[in-house]
């Protein structure tokens, strides 16, 4: 009898169904847009799958063929949002496939910490949503995306910023775990991916600044380079994802472009590869093409010990040339040296422009900190030590080498034809 009647004390504590959700009961969100509200602290606009077009609608996103709607709430809180949703929409509003976080500069300006705080603690959020600053509104950005190539929005953006492998343009990573850890180690500030609509009919960009004319450079825009929303284009997508956000703490301070990111990474070792076109050392007027990628891996030595912290960074690039028009021939032995120094010269350049104007905003986007903190024997002497405060004054010096290894599929350039 004691046997039974424990077996029966027990059947009360086995899991049961009884708290169920089933999928048809939930409206799934896959991005979310927060911006500065207007009625109340926050405005949310929430990107709610429409399971019928996921599954079976036409490629791509535009038109009437978009497989989400949208709705925009104003409420203090983002959970706030999702009680008022429940409130007026069939379906129990879910956030377990929430991919994508886009907040509106103006709120990413005034304090980004209150919206990441939320999402750290909800269950329902991942810590792997990405995080992305919309140039103006989120709720603008989401409801005048046009994809095309992607049947939702998140999708699209995860596929653009992937391409940091091939181009090396966006942040390494922007997640809501990276902007956390990075805001509360302080070892470096966090950049985020920063995005924007590109209408027709927009000015396309000043073609000098787009053909490197009086600015030493092709691929990105010359020294000032290209953030989202500026890029010389055309057609194709309404989606721009170039550059990042800066911020200092949980305040964005500025944006960077696509050339500074590509600086920030080689300075970080996590540049992959990229194009790189700059102007031929023997005729500037035209340019030299090379692919580039880092060679060995990165060296950074510091020295806390006076007023001011000095760095120095060694970075070695490996290049192939993949287009010259002009008629020097750079894979003769002789001339080698000289588009490496080119190239070494140009990065250099480049790098120094990054590094001043992150210490004018104050913010180590780049992560010196995390090796400057290797010479300090204990966490007390670290936080004494107030390297953000540091950042500023810290003299920098950079050391880039470049080895050409290869010359594309032909050796010396075409020769014209005598007529």
């Amino acid at each position: 009898m004691a046997a039974v009647g424990l077996l029966l004390l027990t059947m009360g504590l086995l899991a049961g169904c009884w708290d169920r959700t089933e999928v048809e009961q939930q409206a799934f969100v896959l991005a979310i847009g927060v911006d500065k509200g207007e009625k109340s602290l926050y405005r949310v606009t929430f990107a709610i799958a429409l399971p019928a077009k996921m599954a079976g609608g036409k490629e791509g996103g535009g038109g009437e063929g978009k497989p989400y709607m949208l709705t925009t709430i104003d409420a203090p809180t983002v959970v706030g949002a999702i009680s008022i949703a429940d409130s007026y929409l069939s379906r129990q509003v879910s956030l377990r496939h929430t991919k994508a976080l886009f907040m509106g500069e103006e709120l990413a300006r005034i304090s980004g910490m209150h919206t990441m705080d939320e999402f750290v603690r909800f269950r329902q959020a991942r810590r792997t949503i990405l995080y992305v600053v919309t140039k103006g509104t989120a709720e603008a950005f989401l409801n005048g995306m046009d994809v095309k190539l992607e049947k939702d929005p998140h999708r699209f953006i995860e596929q653009l910023a992937n391409n940091v492998r091939f181009t090396g343009t966006v942040p390494d990573g922007s997640q809501i775990q990276h902007f956390i850890t990075r805001v509360n180690t302080g070892y470096s500030e966090p950049v985020t991916y920063y995005a924007a609509l590109k209408e027709e009919g927009e000015d396309q960009g000043d073609a000098q600044q787009a053909e490197g004319k009086g600015n030493g450079t092709a691929d990105q825009g010359g020294e000032k380079g290209f953030t989202a929303g500026e890029l010389p284009r055309s057609g194709g997508p309404n989606i721009e994802l170039i550059g990042a956000a800066a911020f200092r703490g949980e305040r964005m301070v500025g944006t960077l472009t696509g050339e500074d990111m590509r600086m920030i990474l080689l300075m970080q070792g996590r540049f992959k590869r990229g194009y790189f076109s700059i102007p031929d050392p023997k005729q500037p007027d035209l340019f030299v093409s090379m692919e580039v990628h880092q060679g060995r891996p990165l060296i950074i030595e510091t020295d806390v010990t006076g007023p001011r912290p000095k760095l120095n960074v060694v970075i070695t690039l490996e290049g192939e040339i993949l287009a010259m028009q002009s008629d020097h021939d750079y894979t003769e032995p002789e001339l080698q040296p000289v588009l490496e120094a080119a190239l070494a010269s140009e990065v250099n350049k480049r790098m120094h422009a990054v590094i001043e104007k992150t210490q004018r905003w104050e913010t180590d986007v780049v992560g010196f900190g995390e090796h400057v903190v290797k010479g300090f024997p204990t966490v007390d002497a670290w936080e004494a030590y107030k390297w953000p405060d540091r950042y500023a004054s810290a003299e920098i010096n950079t050391l880039v080498r470049v080895t050409l290894r290869r010359f594309g599929k032909q050796l010396s350039p075409p020769e014209e034809r005598n007529q």
